[in-house]
């Protein structure tokens, strides 16, 4: 079976005031020093034409996504800021690489006095605006990178991370993964350093962390490779109980329709959740590139028939604004907008440095629709929030039913623990991390 080109993932899948603090609050209290604008800057990858680049997945499905979110935000919250004699606006700038990431970005700052920067599709583009806004000493909000070294050796004071880290997703994919029963694991991974670092961290969840899983095997591949037969004799050889794809998102759907006709199937596949993978539109690339195993379960950062913490008014609103659901980067435009709305609020001051300080407080918490309300973690700046089991639809007939929520972890609600050290469950802990978030 030929590649699946990167033209063919889009065909593949074609076919009232915010809630939360502001509704349970009312109306924001107003810093009491100015009536200055308050504007926001996101930086998104361009939205004409597919990179030219072998290998290198499009993100401009997700990026489509989170421009929504973003925007719904900016409407919403204008109009509580609105009823304080305060002007909030938003502004969406595109670029179609890392540099011209932060070119865009410093034309916000300049042009529209924005007080802080949302972004980070992809690392390349994460690590140039975390860098600009340290240089400029304001908040620069990451919601599509969830590389690890961003949030190790590479990290900022002035960047917060609304995407999950890449070692939140693994652990929380190991843990169901061994609750489900599976404990022989084969790994496909491409022969990239980040595809690298997430297949050692998976390892290392399952050797230290789960009594009795253990890899059973794995191929390493180069990052465009267009056929995998020799992969499937090596996991026909190994018979494990799950196959774990340490894959771009394009790779995972070139996988999976050759893996429905490996004779296989019945060994259950899911990949690693980048933000193409987390769409409706790969949900239906999935199961039309594979019945069986492109059917599976899935990890998201957010699911668009989650109906409980307030998620089904704001899943609903969404829908009612786009005509479309509310997948994961869309969720965390609208929650980025959100929480530096009610930061600029709260603290009282657009300064970079005093919100920083807010945004790192141990009494700052803000709803993101999630249940408890969620922190960042001190020492490196990541949001503290639960991952989601999504599971794909093969018999949906519209985007709304393409995925389900099957889970969510850690369980924030168990009786007895504290949820804040349960959500710490996931992702890098404190004495491991490599974070030096330095002064301001």
């Amino acid at each position: 079976m030929s590649a699946i080109s990167r033209r063919r993932l889009l065909q593949y899948g074609g076919a009232a005031l915010a809630t939360g603090w502001a509704a349970r609050r009312g109306v924001i209290a107003a810093p009491k020093q100015d009536n200055e604008a308050m504007h926001i800057g996101a930086v998104l990858p361009s939205q004409t034409g597919l990179p030219p680049i072998a290998g290198q997945t499009s993100y401009r499905v997700p990026a489509d996504a989170a421009r929504k979110g973003i925007v719904m935000g900016g409407e919403e919250y204008a109009r509580n800021a609105e009823l304080l004699g305060r002007e909030l606006k938003v502004f969406v700038a595109t670029a179609p690489n890392a540099q011209a990431s932060r070119r865009a970005g410093a034309r916000l700052l300049a042009n529209e006095n924005c007080f802080a920067l949302i972004g980070g599709f992809g690392t390349e583009q994460a690590q140039a605006l975390s860098e600009l806004a340290a240089q400029r000493k304001v908040p620069f909000f990451n919601i599509a990178a969830s590389s690890d070294q961003l949030r190790g050796n590479d990290c900022s004071r002035y960047t917060f991370h609304v995407e999950a880290s890449a070692a939140m997703y693994l652990d929380a994919m190991a843990a169901w993964y061994v609750h489900a029963g599976f404990r022989r694991y084969f790994f496909v991974v491409a022969d990239t350093p980040e595809q690298q670092a997430h297949y050692q961290r998976m390892r290392g969840a399952l050797n230290n962390r789960h009594f009795g899983a253990k890899e059973a095997g794995h191929a390493v591949v180069a990052p465009d490779r267009p056929l995998y037969v020799d992969v499937f004799k090596k996991i026909r050889k190994a018979q494990p109980d799950v196959v774990v794809l340490m894959l771009d998102a394009v790779s995972q759907l070139d996988f999976l329709g050759q893996y429905e006709t490996s004779g296989l199937t019945a060994i259950p596949a899911s990949g690693y959740p980048d933000p193409v993978t987390q769409t409706r539109t790969f949900y239906a690339a999935s199961r039309n590139a594979s019945a069986h195993a492109g059917s599976g379960y899935r990890a998201a950062l957010f699911e668009a028939t989650i109906d409980k913490y307030g998620a089904r008014e704001l899943n609903s609103r969404f829908r009612n604004r786009w005509g479309q659901p509310m997948d994961a980067s869309a969720w965390a435009g609208y929650e980025t907008v959100k929480m530096l709305y009610e930061t600029a609020a709260f603290s009282g001051t657009l300064d970079g440095p005093g919100m920083v300080e807010y945004l790192e407080s141990p009494q700052t918490s803000f709803d993101i629709h999630k249940g408890i309300g969620v922190s960042f973690r001190p020492w490196d700046h990541q949001l503290r929030q639960t991952v989601y089991l999504v599971k794909i639809n093969p018999d949906a007939d519209k985007a709304w039913n393409l995925a389900s929520l099957a889970g969510e972890l850690p369980e924030i609600y168990k009786p007895g623990t504290d949820p804040i050290e349960r959500l710490d469950q996931i992702g890098v802990l404190q004495d491991d991390s490599q974070c030096n978030l330095g002064s301001l």
